[in-house]
């Protein structure tokens, strides 16, 4: 538990606090081994356990793997390798894989793997809090972190992908790996089963832990960045560096749901309720552009899709002398939420 990354082996490892017999004693509860403590519980449910193996071969090629991407220790910077893929590779397919409705889902680890180096993208806890996507990846032949919500699972923060993003910001902090964040965020999960299981410490914690970081921070506002937790794709310590496709959209609230209620006194005394409401955001909805965000210098630059891959490639090349500037132990201040 006290290492950096952990893998288990379907149908043979298990990992608990207590055995079976233990736990029968304790609570008259009878339950085989793997129903106590194997991959559905460990690693998909619980994220106790990083990733998954079929099998013990594809266990040591996932470690080696992994590996290949960490530096010796944290005096090192991460290892380059040789990069046969153009840094100026555009995908005309990100021009339209974002739909042109807010609310259809479409696939982020596809996109993703259309920008980084070609069969580069090894995904971390790809099973435990979906809605958010944690892996290491290469541009240019050099180690990025690449965190990227996922609408394919709602996108929406709860606070298992809270945890298991900021688990992964501070790992490749430590190894000063610099991260690009792809944001689609609408924000916080909402409802009773969210509260009870703290979302708002969890995701406040996972934003602390962004806030604390020294390595480069990117964001490509891809789609939606909204509230609290759009604010923790944000480097808002550091560079501040974030660049959106013309798709993006952001604000303190969403619009459907946020103009009720920010606007509730003011719809519930109109004649027409409902249409007060439509017209308050459809009013919004014109000033929401990116365009007008970008001509504001709120955004560093408003891109074409496909030019994310040469346009991030050429940030990541000039960070490498940074970093070399700040190897060693990282110190970490304050308390967590």
């Amino acid at each position: 538990i006290l290492s950096h990354w952990s893998i288990m082996v379907k149908g043979t490892g298990q990992i608990f606090a207590a055995g079976p017999p233990v736990v029968e004693r304790a609570f008259g509860h009878k339950l085989h081994k793997d129903e106590l403590g194997g991959t559905k519980v460990a690693v998909d449910t619980a994220g106790t356990i990083d990733n998954i193996a079929e099998n013990e071969q594809d266990c040591f090629d996932q470690i080696r793997r992994f590996l290949s991407y960490m530096p010796q220790n944290v005096w090192q910077l991460p290892p380059q390798v040789a990069c046969d893929d153009p840094v100026d590779r555009c995908e005309d397919a990100l021009a339209s894989i974002v739909p042109r409705s807010n609310r259809q889902a479409y696939n982020m680890k596809k996109l993703v793997g259309m920008i980084v180096d070609r069969d580069s993208l090894f995904e971390i806890q790809p099973t435990f809090g979906r809605a958010v996507i944690t892996a290491l990846a290469r541009m240019n032949g050099k180690v990025v972190g690449i965190v990227a919500n996922n609408p394919m699972a709602g996108g929406i923060m709860d606070h298992k992908a809270a945890r298991k993003q900021g688990h992964f910001v501070e790992l490749c902090d430590m190894f000063n790996i610099p991260l690009v964040f792809f944001a689609d965020i609408p924000g916080f999960m909402i409802g009773q089963n969210a509260e009870e299981n703290a979302i708002l410490r969890e995701g406040v914690r996972a934003r602390y832990i962004g806030l604390q970081v020294t390595i480069p921070v990117f964001t490509v506002i891809v789609r939606k960045c909204y509230g609290m937790a759009g604010g923790g794709v944000i480097d808002r310590r550091g560079l501040n560096f974030k660049i959106a496709w013309p798709s993006a959209e952001w604000g303190s609230l969403p619009l459907e749901g946020g103009v009720k209620a920010a606007y509730r006194h003011e719809i519930e005394n109109d004649a027409d309720p409902e249409s007060r409401e439509k017209q308050i955001e459809e009013e919004l909805r014109k000033l929401a552009s990116p365009f007008r965000t970008a001509e504001a210098f709120a955004v560093e630059d408003l891109i074409d899709p496909r030019e994310t891959r040469p346009y991030l490639c050429q940030f990541i090349d000039a960070s490498q002398s940074r970093l070399g500037t700040q190897l060693g132990p990282k110190c970490k201040n304050g308390v967590r939420p």
